[in-house]
């Protein structure tokens, strides 16, 4: 300091030094402000580029186009109609008027390219009302009674059905736009029913529907619509009955309805019951009975028996009125003065055992069944018509031990089972087969010698439907182009060789004999008097020789054509099933016939030739050989997948069918083919 000038002393910024590498101060470290932008810039720019490289393009349509489209759960980022999205769950958003709100899940992966969605419309709304109330369905369904203010019905065609009493149904296909939109329907069911006007004469007659009453005549009914029967009762008359079409909404005054008087009843009983009755000289059945009779007129009631006198009666009845009325005939005799031997033989009249006491019977005037028996000897039985004011005289000798042996293998039997009836065929010798010169034959005819040494039983008839049902209940024989087979006395047909047998040894057992087959088919050894089949000699020696002797050719005879009634071929009926049919002949019947319809081969065997072929025993062996040497009671061969069939159909009509000698075979059934049966006396 010099004076008074005093110096001010300033202070002076202090900077540091820098330091170079070398530890020399140098120039200062600081970044440049461009620096710091470039920075800035990539770190915002890597993650951005990030995102791209790993994101994906994703279409995502919603159909309809939505009002708004949301996508959460992670980056979106929109291009276009793509948006960038990276793997992973997003959820999708959209909405538009109308359409239910989109909320669903969208999975991006590395191939997802597109994904599409769609929004469901809100069910539209139905303001319903109908003329009268009525129950609605839609689509089938119950939705209630009308009136709907809002009935919520997805967009789309629905059905309405609408129904109520007394009026007739209706169906209605509306298109419902949805989108929430309310639509209106306004509907007027039309009647269902119509105003019937009905009268009677008398009045005052119930009407009546399925008996519900429905007024009192005259009267004015409202019946709904269709088809029905009105009933008319008043006490003292018949009802009547009226059918109706009733026609919805169409009035209808029906004729005035006319009733009867409602008959008179008698009870009748007679002493003895059975007499016939005859009302003004009308037959009216047998007492007891019960008679309805006209009011209001005299009626002559006349009662007739054989053996009796007739009893009279006249009757006069009012409308409705009950009566009961017994008569007596006064029985008309005759007398019978009967002698037994022996004495003390059993007599029975009519079925009731009576005392012969000295002879001399009283007997009503009419045809009595007697019968004689006793143990040891052959009964008797017979028919005798006692004859008013006339003596008869009987004597009855029953016969000795020796002829109740023989009459234990009568000509003709019956099965206890089935009443089927079989002929006894005396046993004998000839030659089976035809000569090489005979028109018609076939070269498995070869004649040999055979010689038959018992006797046996064939039946008359082929075993019919009714009775093969017996055995086996849920058998058909079937039709053929529309003609049935199956009539209850027509031959069973379609019925196997193996269950033939089958039902021959069921009848043999319920007849109480042995059986005649093995389960195998093979015969029981030795022999049985079971059923079985007839063997083919058998067959033969009844159709063909048995009776006068001389060989037949034809069922009917030597020659053709065959006279009406000779049996059932091929004729002209059968034109439609048949390919080839006998001219000029007409059986009647198209297909089968019932049994015993055709011509009676002696001694009373029917339908050996014609309605079906018949199975036999044997089996078949195309290859026979002559044979000079009688074979005796032939069963034909051991073995063979078929058997013979012996007997011409209703589909035959050639000279080589129809000849009584034509061989045939099957494995199968057939239908035009049946079977008899058979089995030995003894």
């Amino acid at each position: 300091m010099s004076g008074d000038r005093e110096d001010v002393i300033q202070p002076a910024e202090y900077r540091p030094p820098s330091f170079g590498s070398n530890g020399q101060p140098g120039r200062s470290l600081r970044p440049s402000p461009a620096l710091l932008v470039i920075a800035a810039v990539l770190l915002v720019l890597l993650p951005i580029a990030w995102f791209l490289l790993t994101a994906r393009a994703v279409a995502i349509t919603v159909t309809p186009e939505p009002d708004s489209l949301d996508v959460s759960g992670g980056i979106a980022i929109k291009l276009g109609n793509r948006h960038l999205l990276r793997s992973g769950e997003y959820r999708i958003d959209a909405r538009k008027e109308g359409y239910r709100p989109l909320d669903a899940a969208l999975v991006v992966t590395d191939d997802s390219r597109e994904a599409t969605f769609t929004l469901d419309k809100l069910p539209g709304r139905l303001k319903l009302v109908s003329t009268p109330v009525a129950a609605i369905s839609v689509d089938g369904k119950p939705y209630g009674n009308t009136p709907q203010e809002a009935l919520e019905l997805p967009a789309g065609r629905h059905q309405l059905s609408l129904s109520a009493a007394r009026h007739q149904p209706q169906q209605i296909d509306i298109d419902i736009e949805g989108l929430g939109k309310l639509q209106e329907l306004s509907v007027e069911l039309k009647p269902g029913w119509a105003p019937i006007t009905v009268s009677s004469r008398p009045a005052g007659a119930e009407v009546s529907i399925a008996g519900q009453p429905q007024g009192t005549t005259p009267a004015r009914l409202e019946l709904g619509a269709g088809a029905v029967e009105l009933e008319f009762r008043l006490p003292g008359y018949k009802p009547r009955r009226l059918p109706v079409l009733v026609v919805a909404n169409q009035p209808q005054t029906l004729p005035e309805v006319l009733l009867e008087s409602a008959d008179a009843t008698v009870q009748l009983s007679s002493t003895p019951a059975g007499a016939s009755v005859t009302v003004d000289g009308a037959f009216r059945g047998r007492t007891p009975l019960s008679l309805n009779l006209s009011p209001g007129a005299t009626h002559k009631l006349l009662l007739s028996r054989d053996g009796h006198e007739n009893a009279e009666a006249s009757l006069s009845l009012a409308a409705d009125e009950r009566k009961t009325l017994a008569l007596s005939l006064k029985p008309i005799l005759g007398v019978l003065r009967l002698s037994l031997t022996p004495a003390d033989a059993r007599l029975s009249i009519d079925g009731e055992v009576r005392p012969l006491g000295d002879g001399r019977l009283e007997l009503s005037a009419t045809t009595h069944r007697i019968e004689v028996s006793k143990p040891g000897y052959r009964p008797y039985g017979s028919d005798i018509t006692v004859r008013r004011g006339v003596d008869q005289k009987l004597d009855v000798v029953l016969g000795s031990e020796a002829e109740l042996k023989a009459a234990a293998n009568p000509a003709l039997i019956s099965s206890a089972t089935l009443g089927l009836r079989l002929r006894k065929i005396a046993p004998g010798s000839f030659t089976m087969g035809t000569a090489r010169s005979d028109q018609g034959r076939q070269a498995n005819e070869v004649q040999r010698a055979v010689r038959l040494t018992r006797p046996f039983y064939l039946a008359t008839t082929e075993i019919t439907n009714a009775q093969y049902r017996q055995f086996r209940s849920g058998h058909s024989s079937g039709i053929v182009l529309r003609v049935s087979l199956d009539n209850e006395g027509h031959p069973a047909v379609r019925v196997s060789w193996n269950d033939a047998v089958a039902f021959c040894n069921w009848l043999s057992g319920k007849d109480g004999l042995p059986a005649a087959y093995n389960a195998d088919g093979s015969l029981v050894q030795p022999l049985t008097t079971g059923y079985r089949l007839p063997t083919e000699a058998e067959w033969e020696w009844a159709a063909r020789f048995h009776g006068d002797g001389a060989p037949r050719r034809y069922p009917w005879g030597n020659a053709m054509p065959p006279p009406p009634d000779s049996g059932n071929f091929a004729d002209a009926k059968a034109a439609t099933l048949v390919n080839q049919v006998l001219d000029g002949y007409d059986d009647g019947y198209a297909a089968t016939a019932p049994v015993g319809k055709g011509l009676a081969i002696a001694p009373g065997l029917y339908d050996l030739g014609g309605n079906v072929s018949e199975w036999v025993h044997d089996r078949y062996d195309g290859a026979l050989v002559p044979s000079l040497n009688a074979a005796n009671d032939p069963f034909g061969p051991a073995s063979g997948a078929e058997h013979v069939v012996r007997g011409a159909s209703w589909r035959h009509g050639r000279i080589t069918e129809l000849r009584l000698a034509w061989r045939d075979h099957a494995g199968e059934p057939r239908d035009d083919l049946g079977f008899r049966v058979a089995r030995y006396v003894e």
